[in-house]
């Protein structure tokens, strides 16, 4: 289980560079504008290099992409905490886009390479909980260390891809004979519904809404706090938090595989986390954050290792998971626009939070009108 360390280090790295950077920008007094540019450039980024990766990646070729990616992720990262003007931020931020879905795709092949058959629920609950709690780390050590000067984050950031690299490269894969989640349809128990390719769709729908939901507060709130004059580690400690329990909430999924292709607990989980922003827009404050950001972390646990089981139990796995990864950033630039869009109608910058509970409810609306269409000949509709 050691190779799960990668994508918690990994986007350990991430969200400490993307941390820093928008620290950086709210202490430059760069505008929403400007802010926004900068971060849709990595997301913009990161989902062509991911749509074009799931028409060609396999579990042939999938290590060599890892490796690549790891080491050109690494220097990218290290690039951006040396940024400081708009336009260096801009170019070194595209870069780490493109590396960082190189490897972010090729992991996901290679976990489902490496899990034999019937156990892929285990290997996306160990992948969400990595990357969870390695994002959680990266705005936590951010936070604590910004203001110990970027060469001590540079050092950071070597020594996490350093690690990572030896992770890769002593670890022993398994043949391309063998069997494996790859091509295995994984069913639950005997009360469990039967895999639905539907659900590969509300798989998408889920992962493009997560991240428009979660990617505004993530890349705006460090910069408003920094421009308020709060000090970085509470919104690192804060945005930690929400990861934190998005990857205990992740692991968890191993114990409830059964309801995965149910839809009433789909809608009322992705209700509640609509009430609870409009709840955070009517109510800001630290503490309201604090609380709502941790129950968010909860409904984005759910909601990423849905959108990872199902587009790697049905159909074509490497391409589903190249569209998932794109909806990362699809959803990522929607998020950002939107934000700034909610915040420039309302006033304040608590209306991104409207914007979310909005975002949110038209998603589970969206499924609902799916799930409800009759199966195709030989299908199957999800039962309550």
């Amino acid at each position: 289980m050691g190779i799960y360390f990668c994508p918690a280090l990994m986007d350990f790295l991430v969200f400490f560079c993307l941390f820093s950077l928008s620290v950086t920008t709210g202490m430059q007094k760069m505008g929403a504008g400007e802010i926004t540019i900068i971060f849709v450039t990595f997301q913009v980024a990161y989902l062509v290099a991911s749509l074009a990766l799931g028409h060609f990646l396999s579990r042939r070729i999938a290590r060599g992409v890892l490796l690549a990616g790891t080491a050109l992720s690494t220097l990218s990262g290290m690039a951006c905490l040396f940024a400081q003007g708009f336009w260096s931020m801009v170019a070194c931020l595209a870069l780490f886009g493109v590396f960082t879905a190189c490897f972010f795709n090729a992991f996901q092949t290679v976990m489902r390479g490496e899990a034999p058959p019937g156990g892929l629920t285990k290997s996306v609950a160990f992948y969400t909980m990595a990357w969870s709690t390695g994002s959680a780390f990266g705005f936590w050590l951010s936070g604590l260390l910004f203001q110990s000067g970027r060469g001590v984050m540079f050092a950071t950031a070597l020594a996490a891809g350093i690690v990572m690299l030896l992770l890769i490269l002593s670890k022993k894969t398994r043949p391309c004979t063998e069997a494996s989640a790859d091509e295995h349809v994984e069913e639950g128990s005997g009360s469990a519904r039967r895999v639905s390719p539907a659900y590969v769709m509300i798989g998408w729908l889920l992962i493009f809404t997560a991240m428009l939901v979660q990617r505004p507060f993530q890349n705006y709130l460090p910069s408003l706090s920094a421009k308020a004059g709060e000090p970085a580690y509470l919104s690192g400690l804060m945005l930690g938090l929400n990861m934190f329990v998005q990857g205990m909430v992740g692991y968890a999924m191993i114990r409830f595989r059964d309801i995965l292709y149910r839809r009433t607990s789909l809608w009322i989980i992705q209700l509640c986390a609509a009430l609870v922003c409009l709840l955070l827009w009517k109510a800001d404050s630290l503490p309201a954050r604090f609380a709502a950001l941790g129950f968010l972390g909860a409904y984005f646990g759910y909601a990423f290792f849905c959108a990872v089981y199902y587009a790697s139990n049905s159909g074509r796995r490497s391409f589903n998971t190249g569209v998932n990864e794109c909806l990362v950033g699809l959803g990522s630039v929607a998020g950002l626009a939107a934000g700034t869009g909610w915040m420039k109608v309302t006033g304040s910058p608590a209306g991104m939070f409207l914007g979310c509970a909005i975002a949110l409810a038209a998603s589970t609306a969206i499924q609902i009108v799916l799930l409800s269409r009759p199966p195709a000949p030989g299908g199957r509709r999800a039962l309550k």
